[in-house]
C-alpha cells in the first residue's frame, strides 16, 4: 500500500453547446436593445410581461415559464420582428430543462432582457 498522494488530472470543463448559443443569442439581442439597432413589438412586451409576472415569487425562469409565455405568442411571434426574441426564449428552455446546461449568467441575463423588454428596467 503506498501512502504517496496521486493529484488527479485537471478536467477541462466545455461548456455545452445549448449554454453558449443561449448566452451568445441573449447578449446579442440585449445588447442591440440598449442600442437601439432592435425594438420590441407589442406582442413581445407582452410576452416579456408575462415573463416577469410569472417569475414575480421567486425571480427564476424556468423553461416551463417559457414555454407557457411562447405559446401565448404562437406563430405571429416568431414571424414578426425577426423573431430574435422568441429565438432567445427557444435557446433558453433547453438550457433550462438540464440543471448540468444551466449558468447562472445567462438566465440573469435573460431575466434583465425580459424586465427591459417588458418596460420596467
Amino acid at each position: 500500500m503506498s501512502l504517496t498522494a496521486v493529484q488527479p488530472a485537471p478536467t477541462l470543463f466545455l461548456e455545452p453547446v445549448a449554454t453558449d448559443r443561449a448566452r451568445h443569442r441573449v447578449q446579442e439581442l440585449v445588447a442591440d436593445f440598449r442600442a437601439g439597432a432592435w425594438c420590441p413589438t407589442p406582442l413581445e412586451r407582452r410576452v416579456a410581461d408575462i415573463l416577469i409576472t410569472a417569475t414575480a415569487a421567486d425571480g427564476m425562469l424556468t423553461a416551463g415559464r417559457i414555454r407557457a409565455a411562447l405559446w401565448e405568442g404562437s406563430l405571429t411571434m416568431i414571424e414578426d420582428n425577426g423573431g430574435r426574441f422568441a429565438h432567445v426564449l427557444g435557446d433558453l428552455v433547453p438550457v433550462l430543462d438540464e440543471p448540468e446546461l444551466t449558468a447562472l449568467d445567462v438566465v440573469d441575463a435573460a431575466g434583465e432582457l425580459a424586465a427591459a423588454i417588458a418596460g420596467l428596467a
